[in-house]
């Protein structure tokens, strides 16, 4: 027999999801490819509009144990030297961690709701016409309504949703590990054609760093691509002794190449429903990939328990409420990617300048740290 609702994928869209049906008590599957959840040890940030939710689901007691909350946001030059420093608490309640932890804390509660999850579950091919789910090993499963959370390679959206375009090289690669200093900011350098972010993911200053830089030369879309600190070194290799100190303190480092997708019309086809990535995925200039998918549960997962077996108005006004606001981060992703790369040195320094002497990096985050996803709800309930 089928789940009400069948999720793909046990990211954080997808187990946050199950945790919000879960507690409506509507039943779910959550189906995996992988052989367990993830692992992978990368910081995220969670910005207020993504930390408010997570009071929803009982989690926020045991995710400060594992998070930091950072003094300021630092911007600075490549030689180290300061540009602007903002106190965090200005933006709102703002927490780093390792993604793995936010991961394992979702995963641990969906279970002890009584939540079912099935490792090793790849989707294959899609039987829109009888409402079959086809898995790696040939396995069928009926399905009565799916929610797609398998990433930005979502095998759902191209089987189910017909959606044959692959995701396209964006122009930029990135360098990610997880070394130790002695900050406790989020330091954002602004080289050129480059920047690092680098922050605290504990309290034992765990310190998570990402560079980010402009090369024609592209690899695929993969976390797991191991690279050597040489490599790294000699693409950031601008960058402060600070830096590089952190850089060499971590014991893997890792390269991959981001790539992005069209914007959607819409993020439903007949009984399937994409979240996360697998409907936006978005550049990562703006720290909202986390969010956003928490966001989209949310949302979705109270949608389902208000319009209960009513799967046009679920998915109806899901799209009323994600597509706008999806794709204007991405797309204001995508212009703090040149805000940041600027390489003309005059227009280096008016960037400088005026982040400097104005407002404009609170500014530029208010309407997305400001959105209330329960008050969005509320206006339409």
């Amino acid at each position: 027999m089928s789940s009400k609702f069948t999720i793909i994928g046990a990211g954080i869209s997808g187990l946050m999801l199950g945790c919000i049906l879960k507690k409506n008590s509507i039943d779910c599957s959550i189906y995996e490819r992988s052989s367990q959840i993830s692992e992978y040890d990368t910081g995220i940030t969670i910005s207020p509009n993504g930390y408010q939710l997570l009071e929803h689901v009982n989690i926020l007691e045991n995710l400060r144990d594992v998070s930091c909350r950072p003094l300021n946001v630092v911007y600075r030059n490549v030689n180290g030297s300061t540009i602007k420093s903002i106190p965090l608490n200005l933006f709102g309640k703002v927490i780093t961690m390792n993604r793995k932890e936010l991961i394992r804390l979702l995963h641990d509660q969906y279970l002890s709701m009584n939540g079912s999850i099935f490792f090793n579950h790849e989707v294959i091919d899609i039987d829109i016409e009888q409402k079959k789910i086809i898995f790696k090993d040939l396995d069928k499963h009926s399905y009565e309504n799916i929610a797609a959370c398998d990433g930005i390679n979502s095998n759902v959206r191209e089987k189910g949703c017909n959606i044959k375009k692959p995701p396209y090289y964006s122009g930029y690669s990135a360098w990610r590990g997880i070394g130790n200093s002695d900050s406790k900011n989020i330091n954002i350098y602004l080289g050129t054609d480059s920047h690092v972010v680098c922050y605290p993911i504990n309290d034992k200053l765990e310190t998570s760093f990402t560079g980010i830089f402009k090369t024609n030369s592209s690899s695929e879309e993969s976390w797991k691509r191991e690279g050597s600190h040489d490599e790294l070194s000699k693409d950031l290799s601008s960058y402060d002794t600070f830096l590089h100190s952190l850089f060499t303190s971590s014991n893997k480092v890792f390269r991959w190449s981001l790539y992005q997708r069209d914007k959607l019309a819409s993020f439903k086809t007949k009984d399937i429903t994409l979240l996360g990535d697998a409907a936006h995925p978005m550049l990562p200039f703006l720290a909202q990939g986390a969010s956003m998918a928490l966001e989209d549960a949310f949302i979705f997962g109270n949608l389902a328990n208000h319009f209960n077996n009513d799967y046009e108005k679920i998915q109806s006004n899901y799209d009323l409420l994600r597509l706008k606001r999806a794709h204007t981060i991405q797309s204001s992703s995508e212009k703090q990617a040149i805000y940041n790369h600027v390489s003309n040195p005059l227009l280096l320094k008016i960037r400088n300048f005026v982040l400097k002497n104005t407002n404009i990096a609170m500014r530029r985050t208010e309407n997305i740290y400001n959105y209330n996803a329960l008050n969005e709800l509320n206006k339409i309930l």
